[in-house]
């Protein structure tokens, strides 16, 4: 046991030297599908790219102490990360494939203290077991979709299982940082709680790219200001903006943009500026600071706190009302992605292709780009004026996540000025009220993010800001109306049913970009493998909320109260393992098929699984937690309400009738009528 030295350890001898415990006063392990997929995301991006160099994952700090004969580190930071690297190590034991390379993992090398339920879950996943206590739901959890998605992971990234296993074990590394013995744990709390923040990708990339700009003031000014406005992700772009560049920038009521090109813009810009100059007011408003990049880490080592701009008191904003559904980092290659698609003189397959939509490159892909521009200078005056223009076209017409009045909800809603004031109405209706439409849109992208609700490779939404961006400057006059509703929603369906017959019901998958880019979000495939629906716990969630929403549809006026949210755990409706007294169903009499599966929320999980189907209906069909619900779920327990039963006959009724309702939808929405089935 080392007790000062940091300590490189590769992610074998992190789980299998040493013991650890976690201290009753930290929190639960709370991960989960977003945080565990983004880990394991990471890791094989590494495995697959950069084989030959190690992958360094953060850290974990660490207090030793010693009670008897006894040597263990207490985890002070990085519980979460060591929870879930334990996980996955349970999933990869579980596999047939590679269980001889993971015989050297027996058992967790760690406990928590005075949390016996926590123990009992983590030694139940060594053999293929759940605990049901509500405290470790996460755990079973994250080991589930960890499983469920590995698989996929790796074909995505073109790399095999045993090569996947090999870099994890040996060239994955985590650094353990062991605290003083005579530290005091209160007063290094203290400090941690304190800190100053981190200097951010998208920080460093800002530095990097108005290095381009030179040193002329103007172009730095208006570079920084449309920047920083953007990259507040919480509120609409305007809300940012400085009041007299936004008078610039967008028409009086605000739902236009006045230009599209960073010249036009800067000859105004240029000209108030040098008016405020002569005149000698506002002599704050517009001044940059250029900083290197030496200068930005010197800052941060200092914790030097850089003002944000300017905003207009006078106007009531909302900063706290909406949550975006990605980060300005995942956001700023979602817009590189869409403007190197609509630039054809730049274009070159092999730098499409390092444009991916995960911001752990962030830095490295634009430097790519920059390397194979022809005019840097131009190209960076393009990208941000692009930039604004697809956040615009975003905070209009990809859904929030909006907080009102103690309501919470998904919202698809366009600021409008009227006066000093501002109002978010509905996007295409111009009202408050929302349309029919308008709900069927914001129905259909919810649908879309709460399936793969991570912040990378949103390849959806990717495909839409492709669609909007296109559209917009296809136009011939700026303020020609905006995005036709109808044709928007056509776009979205016509993709979810491409998603079905092209990634998630077909034998040969075609790559997302390829749907985007080449194949117009049409389908290339007509064939539905149906086996894939009957995969147990292995069934994508896409597939679950297209039925939702294929449900939905048919009666909007009978499920008002429906909406996605984030279920993600794929359970078996008649149990895995019955209770005594009761048949035990296999494959071959419907456990696994589509029509006794259904996807439930992290919050009913644990308490799910293991009942009969009339205890389901008792303990979650009845009463208001019936709206939390999925529709499948609710049509399910409907069936066990009116009849009492819910076994194989059942099983297959509901099935047939399921996969009619996914064919009509699929036919409905696919150029080619002529779907076959397997």
């Amino acid at each position: 046991m080392t007790e000062n030295n940091i300590d490189p350890l590769n992610i074998k001898e992190l789980l299998s030297q040493d013991e650890y415990r976690i201290p009753i006063y930290q929190r639960n392990y709370d991960w989960g599908e977003t945080e565990s997929l983004q880990l394991l995301e990471d890791i094989a991006d590494y495995a697959a790219m950069k084989k030959d160099k190690m992958y360094y994952i953060g850290s974990i700090v660490v207090f030793a102490r010693s009670k008897g004969q006894n040597e263990y580190y207490e985890i002070i930071d990085g519980q979460q990360r060591l929870t879930t690297l334990t996980i996955l190590m349970n999933v990869l034991s579980s596999l047939e494939e590679i269980n001889q390379s993971m015989v050297w993992f027996k058992r967790a090398n760690f406990s928590y203290e005075h949390r016996k339920e926590g123990d009992e879950a983590i030694r139940l996943l060594s053999q293929g077991r759940f605990s049901d206590h509500p405290s470790t739901a996460s755990i079973s959890e994250v080991y589930q979709i960890l499983k469920k998605n590995l698989t996929n992971i790796l074909k995505s990234k073109k790399i095999n299982l045993n090569d996947f296993v090999d870099y994890l074990l040996s060239n994955v590394i985590i650094m353990r940082i062991p605290l003083p013995r005579d530290t005091e744990l209160n007063h290094y709390f203290e400090i941690m709680n304190s800190r100053g923040e981190q200097l951010e990708k998208h920080e460093v990339l800002k530095a990097i790219l108005m290095e381009h700009l030179e040193e002329d003031k103007h172009y730095l000014c208006l570079f920084n200001d449309i920047w920083e406005a953007c990259a507040d992700m919480s509120t609409y772009v305007q809300m940012k903006i400085k009041p007299k560049l936004r008078s610039l920038l967008f028409s009086d009521n605000w739902t236009n943009l006045s230009s599209d090109n960073f010249d036009d813009v800067l000859k105004k810009y240029c000209h108030i500026n040098d008016e405020d100059d002569s005149n000698n007011n506002e002599s704050n408003e517009g001044e940059y600071i250029s900083r290197s990049l030496s200068d930005l880490f010197t800052d941060a080592d200092n914790n030097v706190k850089y003002e944000l701009p300017n905003s207009d008191k006078s106007l009531e904003g909302g900063n706290d009302r909406f949550g975006s559904i990605i980060n300005f980092s995942n956001f700023l290659l979602q817009v590189l992605k869409v403007m190197y698609h609509r630039k054809e003189d730049d274009y070159k397959t092999d730098i499409d292709a390092e444009i991916r939509l995960d911001d752990k490159r962030l830095i490295d892909i634009f430097q790519i780009v920059l390397q194979n521009s022809s005019n840097r200078r131009a190209f960076v005056k393009r990208y941000i004026i692009t930039l604004l223009t697809i956040r615009n076209l975003f905070d209009s017409y990809i859904i929030k996540r909006e907080n009102y009045n103690g309501k919470e909800g998904w919202s698809l809603k366009a600021p409008k000025k009227y006066g000093s004031k501002i109002n978010y109405i509905g996007t295409f209706s111009g009202v408050d009220s929302e349309d029919e439409i308008s709900r069927d849109i914001k129905m259909l992208e919810a649908m879309f993010h709460v399936s793969a609700p991570t912040q990378i490779y949103k390849h959806w939404l990717n495909a839409i800001l492709y669609y909007l961006y296109t559209k917009k400057i296809d136009q011939k006059e700026i303020d020609q109306k905006e995005i036709d509703q109808k044709e928007m929603r056509t776009k979205l369906y016509t993709l979810a049913c491409t998603y079905m017959l092209d990634r998630y019901l077909c034998e040969e998958k075609i790559d997302f970009e390829t749907i985007i880019y080449e194949n117009n979000f049409e389908a290339s495939n007509n064939t539905i493998h149906w086996d894939f629906i009957d995969n147990g716990c292995n069934v994508e969630n896409f597939i679950f909320n297209f039925y939702d929403y294929l449900t939905w549809k048919q009666d909007p006026n009978k499920y008002t109260n429906f909406e996605f949210t984030y279920r993600t755990s794929v359970e078996h409706f008649y149990p895995q393992h019955a209770l005594e007294g009761h048949p035990q169903l296999d494959a071959t009499t419907g456990l696994n098929d589509f029509g006794n599966l259904c996807l439930i929320s992290r919050g009913i999980n644990s308490k799910f699984s293991n009942n009969m189907p009339k205890a389901k209906l008792d303990n979650f069909g009845r009463g208001n937690g019936v709206d939390e619900l999925s529709l499948k779920l609710n049509e399910m327990m409907d069936i066990v309400r009116q009849t009492q039963q819910w076994s194989t006959p059942e099983i297959y009724d509901f099935e047939k009738k399921a996969r009619t309702r996914i064919l009509d939808g699929i036919v409905k929405g696919s150029i080619n009528a002529n779907i076959k089935e397997v």
